[in-house]
């Protein structure tokens, strides 16, 4: 069966523009993406793909009004492949109608909010609570995604059980200098830091019994040690997996390079979507990508966990000439591979993370 990962933005346009949000370098804009390119886009996927994950993302996706979703999935249900959805929100234009209809639609809602810290980020604190005691209220559970800055580096423990306290689920992302965050250096993220708030919030993690969320990041890099296989696109070569439609009607390769030198077609004009992957630009950008990732088997002993980690960062670094990424997951693997090591011998699984655990047991049997 055949599958495809795409991130549609029906607009580049949001009501917060966080002051280190990466997507600041690309311009806001309040054009809407045209129904008839993404009807087009769909149906160029749907002829090759059997298995199509959708995520809505932005901008904020949810400053384009419901009918507009609304004609979309109608469109979606006459396709042929099967479609599994999910939605990106800063989470303050939620409200009762348009979560009715993401449940009707079985459509994951994840938040983009950085819990104790979110006033001093990214504002609308008490308003993104109430959206998700709403949520809740509707049985939806969503998931956020918390940005690690210079202001929340040292707490993550404290942002850690204030997630547990609201019932939601967390995934880390550290924060690189890339879009608006060039120009606000007080949100800049020291890599040393993060290495070892992470690593020491990971330890605390690990023996807490009474963890009632999920915790991705955590996971994730449990199984690049345990297994070697986390299965996210930021460790794996996701070329051929995603794609990303910008409101301007042109498919890149990933929301983090919607740049002109890795445009790969603009969708009015293509036949199929085999265009975008025979595009002189993706096979220029694959070869890269094939070369970097030899030098790290013959030069990293990660390699096999983290496999070259995210094409984006690696290309963004390079421009940027400041190879933070590849720091920060090498130090992050190297201390995080002695702690397993010690925890797998002991073997003492009742005194660990139940989620944790289960990792451990199954690679055992």
């Amino acid at each position: 069966m055949s599958q495809i990962n795409t991130l549609i933005k029906p607009t580049n346009e949001c009501n917060m523009r966080c002051k280190y949000c990466f997507a600041e370098k690309y311009g806001y804009s309040d054009s809407i993406l045209d129904l008839k390119i993404l009807k087009k886009y769909l149906k160029l996927l749907s002829q090759k793909y059997d298995y199509i994950n959708l995520v809505w993302h932005g901008g904020e996706p949810l400053m384009v009004p419901l009918s507009y979703y609304e004609e979309a999935y109608d469109y979606c249900q006459k396709l042929d492949s099967k479609f599994i959805y999910s939605i990106q929100t800063n989470g303050t234009l939620l409200n009762k109608e348009n979560i009715d209809f993401f449940k009707k639609h079985d459509t994951s809602i994840g938040l983009s909010f950085d819990g104790l810290s979110n006033s001093k980020t990214r504002g609308n604190t008490q308003t993104i609570l109430n959206k998700i005691e709403l949520l809740k209220s509707k049985e939806m559970y969503p998931g956020a995604i918390i940005v690690v800055n210079q202001n929340n580096v040292r707490s993550l423990i404290e942002e850690y059980e204030y997630f547990k306290k609201l019932n939601l689920g967390m995934k880390m992302n550290p924060m690189f200098n890339d879009g608006a965050a060039k120009e606000n250096n007080f949100f800049n993220l020291n890599p040393d830091n993060y290495i070892h708030s992470f690593v020491e919030f990971f330890k605390y993690w690990v023996f807490d019994t009474d963890c009632n969320i999920n915790v991705s990041t955590c996971m994730n890099f449990a199984n690049l040690i345990i297994n070697e296989y986390s299965g996210i696109c930021t460790h794996s070569s996701c070329l051929k997996k995603w794609l990303c439609l910008d409101s301007n009607g042109h498919i890149y390769p990933c929301d983090r390079l919607c740049l002109n030198e890795y445009d790969l077609g603009y969708v009015p004009e293509m036949n199929v979507i085999d265009e975008a992957f025979e595009n002189e630009k993706f096979i220029k950008l694959l070869q890269k990508n094939i070369l970097r990732r030899q030098t790290c088997i013959e030069t990293c002993e990660y390699f096999k966990n983290c496999y070259g980690g995210c094409n984006a960062n690696a290309i963004l670094s390079e421009i940027n000439n400041n190879d933070i990424s590849c720091y920060i997951q090498r130090g992050i693997l190297s201390e995080l591979k002695k702690i397993i090591i010690k925890l797998e011998c002991e073997k003492t699984y009742d005194k660990l993370n139940y989620n944790f655990a289960k990792i451990l047991i199954k690679k055992e049997r």
